[in-house]
C-alpha cells in the first residue's frame, strides 16, 4: 500500500510539471480537459507500474493512471483562460464567441492558439494575416442577446454549442440618433436612411471586408453625402478604411473639416482656392497652379474608380495623400505673403 501511495504522489508531482495547454483548453473547452486527462493518465500509468514493482505492476498502473488523470484534469481546469477570454479564432479565421462581460474579459486566442491580451480589434485577410483596424478598441465589439462578445469585424461566429450565428450590425442611425444594437445587418441609402436585410460588411469569400457606403453619419449625427469605405463601431463612430481618419477628426488638416471622402474634399479644396484667390491671399499664379494640380487629381480619381464607381482602399489612400499635399501647398502659398498678380 505504501508503494501505491508513493506512486500516486509522485504521479501528481510529475504531471504538475507538465504545462497545461491553455490554448487547447480554451479552444476545445471540455475536449481540452479530456486530452489533458488522457495524457496525465498515460504518464501516471507508467510511473505507477515502475514504482509498484513487478508483482503489483498492474495495480500500480491503475492507481497511477487514476491519479495522473485527475491531476492533469484539475491543472487544465485551473489554467482555463476561457473564463477571461472574449473568445478565439479557429484555423479558418472564424470567431468563437464567449459569453462574458467586457469588464471581465482580458484577451483572446488568435488563429494559432496564442493568447493575445486586450480586445480583438481587427480581422484576418484572405492570406491569414491579421489586419489591425484604426478604430477605438472601446468600440471594437458588442454583446449579442445571449451575452456573447462579438467583434464588429466578423461576418458571423460560433456560439458555445458550436452553432453558427450570422453577425448583426452593432447599431444604426435613426434620423441622426444612434440606436445601439445588435440589429439585423443592413446599409444606408443615399439619403442616410437605414435599410435592413443586406449582408453588411462581407467579402465574396464569406469573410469580413469594409463596405463602401454612399455617405456616413458623423459624431454629431449629421449625414455626410459622398462615397466612403469603412464601418461603424459599437459606439456609432464611423471608422474610415484606406488612410482616412477616424471619428469626427478632419483628414488632411484644416481645410477638410469633418469630411473625409475624396470627391467632397476635392470640392472643398476647390472652393478654398477660389476664396483665397478672390480675397487676395493667393496670387493668380498660385491659384492657377493649385487648380491645375486639382484637375490632375480629379483625372486620376476618375481613372481609378472601378465599374461601380468605387475606389479600392489603396487608391483612396493614394488620392487622399495627393490631396494632403495640395492642401499643404495652398496653405503655404496663402501664408507666404506673395499675393502679387501675375
Amino acid at each position: 500500500m505504501r508503494n501505491y501511495i508513493l506512486a500516486a504522489g509522485l504521479v501528481a508531482a510529475a504531471v504538475a510539471t507538465v504545462p497545461a495547454d491553455a490554448a487547447v483548453v480554451c479552444r476545445q473547452d471540455g475536449n481540452g480537459r479530456l486530452a489533458a486527462t488522457v495524457v496525465g493518465a498515460g504518464i501516471g500509468a507508467i510511473f505507477g507500474r515502475v514504482i509498484a514493482g513487478r508483482e503489483d505492476g498492474t495495480a500500480g498502473a491503475l492507481i497511477g493512471a487514476a491519479g495522473g488523470g485527475l491531476a492533469a484534469n484539475q491543472l487544465a481546469k485551473s489554467d482555463d483562460n476561457c473564463s477571461y477570454a472574449y473568445g478565439y479564432y479557429d484555423e479558418q479565421n472564424r470567431w468563437h464567441a464567449n459569453a462574458i462581460s467586457a469588464d471581465r474579459a482580458r484577451g483572446y486566442y488568435d488563429r494559432d492558439g496564442h493568447w493575445v491580451a486586450g480586445v480583438p480589434n481587427g480581422y484576418y485577410d484572405s492570406a491569414n494575416r491579421w489586419v489591425a483596424l484604426p478604430g477605438d478598441p472601446a468600440g471594437a465589439g458588442y454583446s449579442d442577446r445571449d451575452g456573447r462578445w462579438v467583434p464588429v469585424a466578423v461576418s458571423g461566429y460560433y456560439d458555445r454549442e458550436g452553432h453558427w450565428v450570422e453577425a448583426n450590425a452593432p447599431g444604426y442611425y435613426d434620423h441622426g440618433r444612434w440606436v445601439a444594437g445588435p440589429v439585423q445587418s443592413g446599409h444606408y441609402n443615399a439619403s442616410g436612411v437605414w435599410v435592413s436585410g443586406s449582408s453588411g460588411n462581407r467579402s465574396a469569400g464569406g469573410g469580413w471586408a469594409a463596405e463602401t457606403q454612399p455617405g456616413y453619419y458623423d459624431d454629431q449625427g449629421r449625414w455626410r453625402t459622398g462615397q466612403v469605405t469603412g464601418y461603424y463601431d459599437a459606439r456609432g463612430r464611423w471608422v474610415s478604411i484606406g488612410g482616412a481618419a477616424v471619428g469626427n477628426a478632419s483628414y488632411g488638416g484644416r481645410d477638410a473639416g469633418p469630411v473625409r471622402d475624396v470627391r467632397t474634399r476635392e470640392t472643398r479644396i476647390e472652393q478654398r482656392i477660389q476664396r483665397n484667390r478672390d480675397n487676395g491671399t493667393l496670387s493668380r499664379r498660385e491659384a492657377r497652379n493649385a487648380m491645375d494640380q486639382l484637375a490632375s487629381i480629379r483625372r486620376e480619381d476618375r481613372s481609378r474608380r472601378r465599374y461601380n464607381g468605387t475606389l479600392s482602399a489603396r487608391d483612396e489612400a493614394y488620392l487622399q495623400s495627393r490631396l494632403d499635399d495640395l492642401s499643404a501647398s495652398v496653405r503655404m502659398d496663402r501664408e507666404d505673403g506673395d499675393n502679387r498678380p501675375s
